[in-house]
């Protein structure tokens, strides 16, 4: 009975030796990964597409981050394919038919620019003034896919108001990110800008805000692109820009691959101070190699934040390849910026908080706007001749304002101990003044100090190196006069002419621990500073040198 009972177990299989039960799940449990992978790259996610806009907290519509939406993406912008000039009715279905996530066109009016101009939007760049399709066709397009998102790149002014009303109509049926594009500001040698920065701005928050805005600079290219990048000025134009209109994320800095060698602290910085993303993209036109360059911006820009429009093929496969090992790939110069850059975690912005746009740091410089408020050092330090307060400066003059003698300038303050408001600084004062002269002098400490004066040459573009050496015994101030300070290979400073004033400090002023206090001296101008480090090094010896 016992024998009969065991072999009818066996046959109908309920309990297979430990061999075929442990086949039996690996090939289920394979069948199961290889089905949830095709179901994954066809759904373009984990979540049904039917479900998303019935669960209100994963509604999607032209508003939606773009990594945010195509999660196969893995937050990362590299990830994101873009197809360039969808301008006519066969390279709209070709893209559409390819890869790419995201399609991008630019719209103007037809027959833009010509006594033939009219009211219907169009797809087509200058100097093209007509097209095979209009702005309503190439939407349809887009109104029934949920696959592939789109940017807009306005030509001009006279389009913007009714291509948002034209958007604003399908709003409703759109389920894919949505960009609106314009270049409002004059860039590397760029031309006027087309687009009225303001006007799109106002139009974009009134018609259609739920979309990620991408803002850009007009540019041009030449032989020689050694010199050449977006400024601070340039930088700083459109950051005022970002806040005086109160834009807020998703934002995205359009710039072109073959002018960033000289940018991307300029770049780094606005991103980081109005949370914004960047593009970077490469025409056609352009053939210049920058391979460097590219792994420059992988290096310094979050996955999540950086986005690549690249047209050269081989080009994209080097990105791709070496997106996450950036730092294997770059220019020796990079590493050694990164030896002296500023570290925003070891200072403190004292002064006036009211004034929103005073202090504007990140990891790449410290902008100062106003000489109501400082920063200072979190550490406190002993005078010692083995700490040296490092950095460089560049006085930008966006208020148009005269220099005034002895005041427009920067100051580094030693030996402070009172320095909760910004006008009753006490401690040892190092000037450098835009007028040519650097002081040494005391304020509020007793016995004061022997004043020191010292004058030394302009530089032509208004860029200094500093270092201030509390040595216990003296104040070692140092000014350097250098000739650029916004090109890549300015890191690499050489020394040439500077100015060395030493000033003797009392013995009763005591040796008590306090920080270094960097400060504007008036609101004259920006002060734009990198570099700002302090450097520790006990087999520093102490080195007399003069004026050269």
């Amino acid at each position: 009975m016992a024998a009969r009972s065991a072999q009818f177990v066996n046959r109908m299989g309920q309990f297979p030796g430990p061999k075929k039960f442990k086949q039996y799940i690996v090939c289920h449990v394979i069948l199961g990964i290889v089905l949830f992978l095709v179901y994954y790259r066809v759904n373009g996610g984990i979540i049904p597409f039917f479900l998303i806009n019935k669960i209100p907290l994963l509604k999607i519509g032209p508003g939606t981050p773009t990594l945010y939406y195509f999660t196969n993406a893995e937050n990362d912008g590299v990830n994101i394919k873009w197809f360039h000039g969808a301008n006519s009715r066969l390279t709209l279905r070709k893209a559409m038919k390819g890869d790419a996530q995201m399609v991008e066109a630019d719209v103007m009016l037809q027959g833009q620019g010509t006594n033939k101009q009219s009211l219907e939007p169009i797809m087509a760049k200058l100097p093209d003034t007509t097209s095979d399709i209009n702005l309503e066709e190439w939407l349809a397009l887009f109104v029934t896919t949920k696959k592939k998102g789109f940017k807009l790149d306005f030509q001009s002014t006279d389009a913007v108001e009714i291509t948002l009303e034209k958007l604003k109509a399908v709003k409703h049926k759109l389920q894919v990110p949505v960009w609106l594009h314009a270049n409002i500001i004059k860039g590397p040698l760029g031309h006027e800008p087309r687009v009225d920065g303001i006007r799109f701005i106002k139009h974009v928050q009134r018609l259609f805000p739920e979309c990620t805005l991408s803002l850009g600079w007009t540019t041009g290219t030449h032989t020689d692109l050694s010199q050449i990048g977006y400024t601070w000025n340039m930088t700083l134009d459109m950051y005022h820009f970002v806040h005086a209109h109160e834009i807020e994320p998703p934002i995205v800095f359009t710039v072109r691959a073959s002018l960033i060698r000289n940018s991307v602290p300029q770049l780094k910085w606005l991103t980081d101070n109005t949370r914004g993303s960047i593009l970077v993209y490469q025409p056609e036109e352009d053939k210049q190699h920058v391979n460097k360059e590219l792994m420059h911006i992988a290096y310094r820009f979050d996955p999540a934040t950086s986005f690549w429009d690249i047209s050269n093929p081989d080009l994209d496969e080097y990105l791709n390849k070496n997106r996450h090992l950036s730092k294997n790939e770059l220019d020796p110069l990079v590493h050694m910026r990164d030896n002296v850059a500023f570290r925003p975690m070891q200072w403190l912005k004292m002064g006036l908080h009211v004034q929103q746009h005073s202090v504007l740091g990140s990891e790449e410089a410290l902008v100062l706007t106003s000489k109501a408020v400082f920063v200072l050092t979190k550490g406190k330090y002993r005078p010692s001749p083995h700490n040296i307060l490092h950095g460089r400066v560049m006085f930008i003059n966006r208020k148009n304002r005269p220099v005034e003698q002895g005041e427009t300038g920067l100051n580094i303050v030693v030996r402070s101990s009172k320095y909760n408001d910004f006008e009753h600084i006490n401690g040892i004062f190092c000037f450098l003044g835009m007028d040519g002269q650097m002081k040494v002098d005391s304020r509020g400490i007793t016995p004061p100090i022997k004043k020191g004066h010292q004058r030394f040459s302009l530089s032509s573009t208004d860029c200094y190196g500093f270092s201030v050496s509390d040595a216990g015994h003296e104040i070692i101030f140092t000014v350097d006069i250098l000739n650029d300070c916004e090109t890549f290979q300015s890191v690499k400073r050489e020394r040439g002419k500077h100015a060395v004033l030493r000033v003797p400090v009392p013995r009763d002023i005591g040796d008590e621990m306090h920080p270094f206090i960097v400060k504007l001296e008036d609101s004259n101008r920006y002060a734009v500073i990198d570099e700002l480090h302090l450097e520790y090094n006990p087999k520093r010896q102490p080195v007399n040198v003069k004026m050269s």
